[in-house]
C-alpha cells in the first residue's frame, strides 16, 4: 500500500499513448491495497494483471482495462519531442497505418 498510488500513476503516465493500460503486480498485499486499486482503476481505466513470476503464462487479469478509442495525442507529441525512440516508433506505426507494410 505504501507505493501503490505512485506505481499506479506511473502506469497512467506511461499508458497515455496506448489503447489499453495495465499495472502488472507480482503480489497485492492487503484488502486496503486491492480496494484502492479498484477505485483508481475505475477512475482512470487502467487494468491490473497478476504476474505469476514462476510461470508468466499463468498470469491473469484481475481488473480489466477499459479500451480507449483514441490515444492522447498531446502526450504522444510531447513524448516524441523528448524521446527519439518514441519518435521512431510513431513513424513506424504511421507507416503501417497508411501502407499496411511492417518495417523490421
Amino acid at each position: 500500500m505504501s507505493t501503490i498510488r505512485e506505481d499506479f500513476f506511473q502506469t497512467v503516465s506511461n499508458s497515455s499513448w496506448a489503447n489499453y493500460g495495465y499495472l502488472v503486480c507480482a503480489t497485492i498485499e492487503g484488502e486496503e491495497t486491492e480496494e484502492e486499486l479498484r477505485m483508481l482503476c475505475a477512475l482512470h481505466g487502467i487494468g491490473v494483471i497478476n504476474l505469476v513470476t514462476e510461470n508468466p503464462s499463468e498470469s491473469n487479469i484481475i481488473i480489466p482495462a477499459k479500451f480507449r478509442e483514441t490515444p492522447d495525442w498531446r502526450s504522444i507529441n510531447r513524448l516524441v519531442k523528448e524521446n527519439p525512440d518514441m519518435e521512431e516508433f510513431i513513424k513506424r506505426v504511421a507507416n503501417y497505418y497508411k501502407s499496411g507494410l511492417l518495417i523490421k
